[in-house]
């Protein structure tokens, strides 16, 4: 199995949608037109990856620009509280279709969710989660913040950043002048 990682294409945001439907409980989920929104704001953010073999959707993972401190507030989950100059991104989607589970799927598209943001110049990541995934973003070098205020979709999420800043300094600072 050969697993081709790229931005998703307009056309594939059904697809993708079917796969958050099925990812996570409905009251969570993002709709079709969030899903159309980050793509068409933040195309470079909405990863995806596919099967070469049959074409399968195997993956994605998406979010937005922001200014916020953290992705807590509900309003950043519903009415796209994004800023396409903010200088951190906010990650709203991470999901990989069960039969490839495992696989390094998601990892994959989180590295390359991070690439894109250092490319960027952005500050730092930020997300939230559910408890049981709190070692793979931390495997990933994000830190644990603590418990998030958000119930979004009645779920107990756990808020993580990546702080980048450093990493950019530490870059300038190794670089000849």
């Amino acid at each position: 199995m050969r697993i081709v990682y790229r931005p998703i294409r307009k056309h594939e945001l059904q697809q993708a949608y079917q796969l958050e439907s099925a990812s996570y409980p409905a009251e969570a989920a993002a709709t079709l037109e969030a899903f159309h929104y980050r793509q068409e704001r933040f195309p470079d953010y909405f990863w995806s990856a596919w099967d070469e073999e049959n074409g399968a959707l195997a993956g994605i993972a998406n979010g937005i620009r922001t200014s916020a401190l953290d992705c807590s507030d509900e309003e950043m989950k519903g009415a796209h509280q994004d800023d396409e100059s903010g200088m951190r991104f906010c990650v709203l989607t991470v999901a990989v279709d069960a039969s490839y589970q495992r696989l390094g799927i998601g990892r994959e598209l989180m590295i390359r969710l991070i690439q894109t943001c250092r490319q960027e110049g952005l500050e730092a990541i930020i997300l939230m989660c559910e408890q049981h995934l709190i070692a793979f973003y931390e495997q990933l070098g994000f830190a644990y913040r603590g418990e998030s205020s958000s119930q979004h979709g009645g779920i107990k999420w756990h808020e993580l950043s990546l702080d980048l800043a450093w990493r950019q300094a530490a870059k300038a600072y190794n670089e000849p002048s």
